[in-house]
């Protein structure tokens, strides 16, 4: 599932790298200047050394292009390509000191995004068709656009963007005399270019909400048979809403969750716990 950055992603990881940079002081790189001699060349690889989703790529060209080397990148791989261990994502070549002094910088991103990826991959495959695998807002601060952006890569699909990007009525919307049905009327009315959710906490609340016009229904943590009576409960009513459930949804739980009736899963962990994807730049060379 070749992929590549939208420009406002692009936008984005340029801020990022451009931030990475200044961060790491890249261009005062002390151990590069001294070993490595002015205006030498050299051709590198960048390798995973665990199989997965790679997402982020071109941070790589933008990297080097941000810190002054002008390199040439050939990508061998695109985003969310299936890549087993030890495959060539990317080849470069150019100016020796300017390419180490930047590696650590797109490094960190690929790998983080690509490590969201991977996880992605693994909750789609472990479902299977007939659930759709969300993510939450439980971002890093400055990088949400690109970790959706990598839950695309593998193969998820995205929840809110934002806060502007739709309505969640949750718990902690509601409170004694709440009018639920005014909200939803209200919602749908003013703005019918956004999806309505309405979390639940139990299938009394589901059932007050059912024969509303809302686009999904958010089980809060609900166990495999509440998920099966409220998938049951919500076809005899012949609503449209569609079912999502959150709350400790782990890759072993997933299947469960599916096959219980459960339409969507959303997962914080995604983006606030997928681990470091291995990538590293090693030099080779040019033949």
């Amino acid at each position: 599932m070749a992929m590549q950055c939208a420009e406002h992603e692009l936008v984005a990881m340029q801020a990022l790298i451009g931030a990475a940079l200044e961060e790491d002081h890249a261009r005062e790189d002390l151990t590069s200047a001294l070993a490595i001699e002015a205006g030498a060349s050299g051709t590198f690889v960048v390798s995973n050394r665990q199989p997965g989703i790679p997402a982020g790529l071109q941070a790589i060209a933008i990297t080097l292009a941000a810190g002054d080397s002008p390199a040439s990148v050939e990508l061998h791989v695109a985003d969310g390509d299936a890549c087993a261990a030890g495959s060539t994502l990317a080849r470069i070549s150019g100016p020796r000191r300017g390419i180490i002094s930047a590696e650590r910088s797109f490094l960190n991103l690929i790998g983080a995004l690509s490590g969201t990826a991977t996880l992605t991959r693994s909750f789609v495959d472990a479902v299977g068709a007939g659930c759709t695998i969300l993510d939450t807002r439980k971002t890093l601060p400055g990088y949400r656009l690109l970790q959706k952006y990598a839950v695309r890569c593998g193969g998820g699909r995205n929840h809110r963007m934002h806060l502007a990007d739709g309505f969640l009525l949750k718990d902690n919307h509601r409170h004694a005399d709440l009018d639920m049905p005014g909200l939803v009327s209200r919602a749908r009315g003013e703005r019918p270019d956004v999806q309505i959710v309405v979390e639940v906490d139990d299938l009394e609340q589901l059932e007050a909400v059912l024969g509303l016009d809302i686009d999904r229904v958010l089980l809060d943590n609900f166990e495999p048979a509440m998920i099966t009576r409220a998938r049951q409960r919500r076809d005899e009513l012949h609503s449209r809403a569609g079912l999502e459930v959150s709350g400790r949804v782990s890759l072993e739980r997933a299947p469960v969750l599916a096959a219980a009736g459960a339409e969507f899963l959303s997962i914080g962990a995604l983006t606030h716990s997928a681990g470091v994807w291995d990538v590293g730049l090693d030099e080779v060379d040019d033949d």
